[in-house]
């Protein structure tokens, strides 16, 4: 692998911005892919889902009607247009920055160049299947369609999300909840609550706050975050309107009813209050497990990467990837599959230079051994 080019090729990328509602950013970046694939010799199929979506970039080294390997990249980050002309791609040292530099163009990259330095004997031996969405820092609420398409006709998948600092990989992440609600109540002066009959969208929402709140269970490790809550305009008069934006992090499905149950009961009980409640959006995903076929398939992969003198180690995450959506369709599913890197979503994110190779190599193993030893 030429790590140099792949270092100036990720430069392009990261200085390209590409959030998930500015489809001209988003198409470049998925230009770059399409263009490179198709110098392959690689089948590129192109999807637009919505006028402020970017395009989804489908790569196949064959048609087929079933597939050995998928390969998962995202083409968004959470940066809106013009932070990349506030804080370009730089290299410090052994670091690489910029906005979505490991969350996640450096995996996406690495997709291209491990498929592109691929053996004709493996290319030859495995269909494969690699799709780069335009929409995963959103719930992939526009290219779940083609996820679900492709993950019930596939047996493997590598999700190319940032391998942790340490070199550790991920099969196991925290479903969520993400849910926004409007409540609707009565104006008044707030002198005169008792004849005017005003009704406080303020206090329904502090009511959801605290009911939210008692999802949250450490010995499930289940969290709940009511990260946005705005409403009311001055302090003498009764708030009409008030929004809130929560999410709900939970491992056990289970708990995934329980926090839906929760959700009832709150709107049941907001309209017995004489308040209005319109959840505005709400997306769901199940948690990432490791089901007995995956268990399987690591033990596998732990005797081919320590026989090789390589890291074996798997974490759970809190937070979500395309994994959680494809898993369900009964894949053996590793994340984290991308190089290494940290502070997603922040100003100071971060590649780790000298993790390239290692998940360069990684990857090759595993897929060589995909073409030897097929699921």
């Amino acid at each position: 692998m030429d790590l140099k080019q792949y270092l100036d090729e990720l430069e392009y990328l990261v200085n390209i911005d590409s959030c998930s509602d500015d489809p001209e950013g988003l198409n470049a970046v998925a230009e770059f892919f399409s263009d490179r694939f198709r110098n392959m010799n690689w089948i590129v199929e192109t999807h637009s889902f919505a006028p402020k979506s970017g395009t989804c970039v489908i790569c196949k080294n064959r048609e087929a009607e079933h597939y050995d390997l998928m390969m998962i990249g995202h083409l968004d980050t959470v940066f809106q247009k013009g932070t990349c002309a506030e804080r370009p791609f730089r290299i410090e040292g052994n670091l690489a920055y910029g906005p979505g530099v490991s969350d996640m163009k450096h995996g996406s990259l690495l997709i291209y160049h491990i498929l592109k330095t691929l053996p004709r004997q493996i290319n030859d031996k495995l269909n494969i299947v690699a799709v780069f969405n335009p929409d995963e820092e959103i719930g992939s609420i526009y290219s779940k369609t083609v996820y679900e398409k492709y993950a019930k006709m596939t047996d493997c998948a590598y999700v190319y999300e940032a391998s942790a600092t340490n070199g550790a990989r991920c099969t196991e992440r925290k479903g969520a909840i993400g849910i926004t609600v409007d409540f609707v109540g009565k104006a008044g002066h707030c002198g005169y609550v008792f004849s005017n009959g005003a009704k406080s969208a303020i206090s329904e929402m502090a009511r959801w706050i605290v009911g939210l709140d008692s999802l949250q269970n450490e010995e499930l490790n289940t969290t709940v975050n009511v990260g946005v809550a705005k409403g009311g305009t001055k302090t003498n008069v009764v708030a009409d309107s008030a929004t809130l934006s929560a999410s709900i992090r939970f491992i056990h499905p289970s708990e995934m009813t329980r926090a839906e149950e929760k959700i009832k009961e709150l709107t049941d009980k907001a309209e017995e209050n004489g308040i209005g409640v319109i959840i505005r959006s709400k997306a769901v995903k199940a948690p990432l497990v490791i089901s007995e076929k995956t268990k399987k398939y690591l033990s596998h992969v732990s005797d081919i990467t320590r026989a090789n003198g390589m890291d074996y180690e798997f974490k759970l995450r809190g937070g979500l990837s395309d994994a959680n959506i494809i898993a369900q369709y009964g894949a053996v599913c590793i994340d984290g599959m991308g190089p290494a890197g940290a502070k997603g979503h922040e100003p100071n994110e971060y590649m780790m230079i000298d993790s390239v190779i290692p998940a360069y190599d990684y990857s090759n193993l595993l897929i060589k051994d995909l073409a030897d030893n097929k699921i």
